[in-house]
């Protein structure tokens, strides 16, 4: 069976092709790096954790910035191809093979921001995932959240007519029993001592072919929280 980190494993160079199979995540990055990036008074110098970072398309914008930024993923592809185009790039991030646990184990310092984006809804054990992520999120720090809610319409868009129909993503990245409620994501910030601060949705206009923020939460949702 197929793990979640192997299904991005035939991509590759892909990931920064914006025609390619994951052109949708080029159509998100701007407007998810815009609202995050908003949430902060400055990221010069800023420590920020990208976990599942894939090729990096949200770490390079956050190291365009001033961020320092670690990007980490299970994925030897995504991790390789990021690397090599940050190098072209002409960006320093530290990029790293590994999971929020194993990264944890070696107790790096503490970051002032952690990004989860579109990662959430492929790990198997999400309170454990959260668990150990949020660990090394500093007091006062922030945590940065976009992934899919576990509704009918979601079934039906993100994965029936974005997979299936339209090919706006690849054949099987999704599955529905992964999705997220935001009633369960904020419970389980809230055992971790962090506040979800706000949510907004992220929706889809077939007309522009562009996503834009909006107030339906009901497929794609993005948002922030504090550590207390």
């Amino acid at each position: 069976m197929t793990t979640e980190s192997q299904k991005f494993e035939k991509f590759g160079q892909e990931w920064w092709n914006p025609a390619g199979r994951l052109f949708s995540l080029h159509r998100i990055n701007p407007l998810r790096f815009e609202y995050f990036s908003s949430k902060c008074a400055d990221l010069q110098g800023k420590a920020v954790l990208d976990i599942g970072c894939g090729g990096g398309l949200l770490s390079e914008e956050f190291a365009k910035k001033g961020a320092r930024v670690t990007g980490i993923d299970l994925s030897p592809v995504a991790v390789e191809t990021a690397k090599k185009h940050s190098v072209e790039s002409g960006l320093e991030i530290e990029y790293k093979l590994s999971s929020p646990a194993q990264l944890l184990e070696k107790n790096p310092e503490p970051f002032d921001i952690i990004i989860c984006a579109e990662v959430l809804e492929h790990v198997d054990d999400l309170r454990g995932f959260l668990r150990d992520s949020l660990r090394m999120l500093k007091p006062g720090g922030l945590f940065f959240f976009g992934t899919i809610n576990k509704t009918v319409k979601a079934r039906l868009l993100a994965i029936f007519v974005a997979e299936d129909v339209i090919g706006m993503v690849p054949q099987g990245t999704h599955d529905y029993q992964r999705f997220i409620r935001p009633s369960l994501l904020k419970e389980i910030l809230e055992e971790n001592g962090v506040e979800m601060t706000e949510l907004k949705g992220m929706s889809y206009d077939p007309l522009r072919l562009e996503f834009k923020l909006s107030n339906d939460t009901s497929v794609n949702y993005l948002g922030y929280a504090k550590k207390k």
